[in-house]
């Protein structure tokens, strides 16, 4: 399942997105089968990206929004269904991309291949420099974002008197994710918080607010 996946998606990041819409299939021919510059791709997966909206697909790029991403990766997911797979757009936040990949291609070892070489691609092509990053998320980090969020309830009291906000965008590995607006004292004091109680988190970042 692992080399499937990998040379699906390997496939994929040898096809632009622009380019997988406008593949013809003569009539007179099956097409179980299609040869594409020596790439085949099987009559299910065509027909599922033939069904992408079209309309998105008509700008060169576009407004970073959950909506539009998870539109984008319409291009993908017949890729990952066709090998047991998903993507979730979990968020979509001041640049920040976070996504959780399903079934096979969660377990899978070439996950992080699946994330670099397909759909990372594809959503910096259609949104160029309004991506910041772009996460993978599982369930236990999703959950562990929400427990960081829960435990910032104490400070935002504080926070909201000042006029300030807070909010965890996302928990990875080591490293802590936060929208912040307020004084920096009060920032500090949130850093230190985090990595008192969940002690596995070494970084904690403000994400930039345009």
């Amino acid at each position: 399942m692992a080399s499937m996946a990998a040379t699906s998606i390997f496939a994929l990041s040898l096809i632009p997105s622009s380019r997988l819409l406008k593949i013809e299939i003569p009539k007179s021919r099956s097409f179980l089968a299609l040869n594409y510059k020596g790439l085949k791709v099987n009559h299910r997966r065509f027909i599922a990206v033939k069904a992408s909206a079209p309309g998105l697909y008509s700008a060169g790029q576009f407004e970073l929004t959950a909506e539009n991403v998870d539109k984008v990766l319409e291009n993908v997911r017949p890729y990952l269904i066709a090998d047991g797979g998903n993507v979730d757009v979990v968020s979509v936040e001041d640049g920040v991309v976070s996504l959780k990949l399903q079934g096979a291609c969660e377990s899978c070892p070439s996950s992080t291949t699946t994330m670099k070489m397909g759909i990372e691609r594809v959503l910096k092509e259609k949104f160029g420099d309004a991506i910041k990053d772009i996460c993978q998320v599982n369930d236990e980090q999703v959950t562990e974002t929400t427990a960081v969020n829960r435990h910032l309830d104490i400070l935002r009291p504080a926070i909201k008197n000042f006029g300030g906000s807070v909010e965890v965008l996302s928990v990875v590995g080591g490293d802590c994710l936060v929208k912040y607006e307020g004084p920096d004292s009060i920032g500090s004091g949130i850093k230190a918080a985090i990595k008192e109680k969940f002690t596995d988190i070494v970084n904690v970042e403000f994400a930039s607010i345009v």
